[in-house]
C-alpha cells in the first residue's frame, strides 16, 4: 500500500471545538484514504534551531501549546501511540545522509498535529511520529527532509506537512487593517496553487523572492515550511483539495502529493 502525502492548514486552535467548513474537510478527510499503519508529521510548532529531532516515545503526551483560549481546550487528550521503531528508521535515513538527528521518548503531540488529527482519526489508533522542522535551513532542507523520507510511503505511512497556507496573525487583530490584505492573501495563494500544479519546485523553493507578498503572509517561514517536506516527498502528481479562508486572511488550503 502506497501512501499520498499531504500538506495540510490547521488554522486555529479553535478548530477542536468549532465545527467549520474546514473542519468538516478534515474530518472526512480520512475517508478518502486507504487506513496508513503510521504517520509522520512535519509541524509548525516542532522548530528546532540545531539537530533534527524525532519523537520516539511509546505514549507521548498532549501539548496545548496556546494561550488565552477557552477552557475545554485545555481538558482535550489526544492519546496516538508513538511508534519507536519508525523512529529509529527515520533516523537511519538522515543519518545515511549524513545527517545528525536526535530521539526524543519525552516530546509530545503538538497542536499542529493533535488538532488535524484528532479529526481525521478520531480513535486515536494510528503510530504517530513527529520530525522537527528548522526555520534557520528553510525550504531547501526540508524539501530535502521529504526526498529522504519518500520511500515511507510504499510502505503504507502516511506523510503530512501541517502548518498554514497563509499565517499572518498580526495582521488579523490589527487596527485599522492594511487595506489591501485580502488581495495580498489572494495573489500569494494562487502563485503557490499555480506553481505546484506546474510542478515548479524551484519557483517554489524561491518562493521569498519570487512570490507575491510571500513577507506579508508568512511573516515568519514555520507554517509555511512543512509544506515543502510534503511536496519533496512526492512523485509528481499535485492535487488541491481544500480551500478556506478565515478571519478574512487567514487562508486554509490543502494539497495532496501522489
Amino acid at each position: 500500500m502506497t501512501q499520498p502525502a499531504l500538506f495540510i492548514s490547521h488554522g486555529s486552535p479553535m478548530m477542536a471545538v468549532q465545527q467549520s467548513a474546514t473542519s468538516d474537510f478534515l474530518a472526512s478527510l480520512a475517508q478518502t484514504l486507504s487506513k496508513p499503519r503510521a504517520i509522520v508529521v512535519f509541524s509548525a510548532h516542532f522548530d528546532e534551531a540545531h539537530d533534527i529531532v524525532i519523537t520516539s516515545g511509546d505514549a507521548p503526551h498532549t501539548i496545548h501549546d496556546f494561550y488565552n483560549f477557552p477552557k475545554p481546550l485545555y481538558e482535550i487528550q489526544y492519546p496516538a501511540p508513538g511508534d519507536p521503531k519508525l523512529a529509529n528508521a527515520i533516523s537511519e535515513y538522515f543519518y545515511k545522509a549524513g545527517i545528525k538527528t536526535v530521539k526524543s521518548a519525552d516530546q509530545g503531540w503538538d497542536h499542529g498535529v493533535w488538532i488535524p488529527l484528532r479529526l481525521m482519526y478520531p480513535a486515536a489508533n494510528i503510530p504517530i511520529v513527529q520530525v522537527s522542522i528548522n526555520t534557520r535551513l528553510g525550504a531547501q532542507a526540508m524539501y530535502k527532509y521529504g526526498q529522504l523520507l519518500a520511500p515511507l510511503r510504499s510502505d503504507n505511512i502516511l506523510i503530512i506537512g501541517s502548518g498554514g497556507i497563509s499565517h499572518n496573525l498580526r495582521e488579523i487583530f490589527k487596527s485599522p487593517a492594511t487595506p489591501n490584505r485580502v488581495q495580498m492573501v489572494n495573489e500569494f495563494t494562487h502563485w503557490v496553487e499555480q506553481k505546484l500544479i506546474a510542478q515548479n519546485t524551484q519557483a517554489l523553493l524561491n518562493y521569498l523572492n519570487e512570490a507575491p507578498h510571500a513577507l506579508f503572509n508568512h511573516p515568519t517561514q514555520e507554517h509555511f515550511l512543512p509544506l515543502f517536506a510534503a511536496l519533496g516527498s512526492n512523485d509528481g502528481k499535485v492535487e488541491k483539495i481544500h480551500e478556506d479562508i478565515e478571519m478574512d486572511i487567514l487562508a486554509l488550503d490543502a494539497y495532496k502529493f501522489y
